[in-house]
């Protein structure tokens, strides 16, 4: 952990214990947790067999744009709802979504191996990119951008702003380490602690970003080089990480 931190974490986090015994039993794979063969949801979503509930929508639906009748850009609807995202992004935990089945190993296993299913977890993080104001500029080696100039601003204001987002980008976090994305994890932590310490954005995710969002990597030699990336950034940087300033007017 980077001790260095001295703000306290978002109170819809938790603190660090909390994140660290959070982290380590992801990490671990949920010791002694069993592999319900008889539950799939969450597979047959992937495979457009079965809807969202509640709202009823395919998984291919969040992977078009509004003008399209989809709900990648409907910024206003992915904002408010808050049970579409365990199903875009299913882990092994229980989330806000009763309905939403925790999803099991062999359900991420199959996923991860099956190349139509894994790409469609792609496009549901990409959805989700968009909505938090940036874009998957590689999709092999995971490398993340900003949208352009004029559209990444507002953006990037909600996620500052909206702390609700910090526990949704943990779950992503976790569901693309569970399903064979693992590399995706590193590019995205390494993005967000670059806008905030280099150029002033996302300052309001910091914590969230070093406490959880870091602590996601599974190997090790990745958790240790955004530690020391953090770490260098923040013994350089002239940035005030806590600064809200500059995404006022978006309010």
């Amino acid at each position: 952990f980077l001790y260095f931190i001295e703000a306290t974490q978002t109170k819809t986090m938790g603190n660090r214990q909390s994140a660290a015994d959070d982290t380590k039993d992801y990490r671990e794979g949920y010791p002694g947790q069993p592999d319900d063969l008889e539950k799939n949801d969450n597979l047959m979503f992937y495979r457009n067999e079965m809807r969202t509930v509640p709202g009823g929508d395919l998984v291919e639906r969040f992977h078009k744009e509004t003008s399209d009748g989809g709900r990648r850009g409907a910024y206003g609807w992915l904002e408010e709802d808050h049970s579409y995202i365990q199903w875009l992004f299913p882990i092994r935990e229980m989330g806000l979504n009763p309905r939403a089945q925790v999803l099991q190993k062999h359900e991420a296993d199959e996923i991860a191996k099956d190349p139509e299913l894994q790409g469609r977890v792609v496009e549901s993080y990409v959805t989700m990119l968009d909505f938090y104001g940036m874009g998957l500029k590689d999709r092999k080696t995971g490398e993340i951008e900003r949208l352009p100039e004029g559209e990444f601003e507002p953006r990037y204001a909600n996620l500052n702003h909206s702390f609700h987002n910090n526990l949704r980008i943990t779950r992503i976090m976790k569901c693309l380490g569970e399903v064979g994305l693992e590399h995706y994890k590193r590019p995205f932590v390494t993005h967000i602690l670059t806008e905030i310490y280099t150029h002033g954005h996302l300052t309001g995710t910091r914590n969230s970003c070093i406490d959880y969002w870091a602590q996601t990597l599974k190997n090790d030699d990745d958790r240790q080089a955004v530690t020391d990336l953090a770490t260098k950034l923040h013994e350089t940087s002239d940035i005030n990480p806590v600064s809200y300033a500059k995404y006022r007017s978006y309010f």
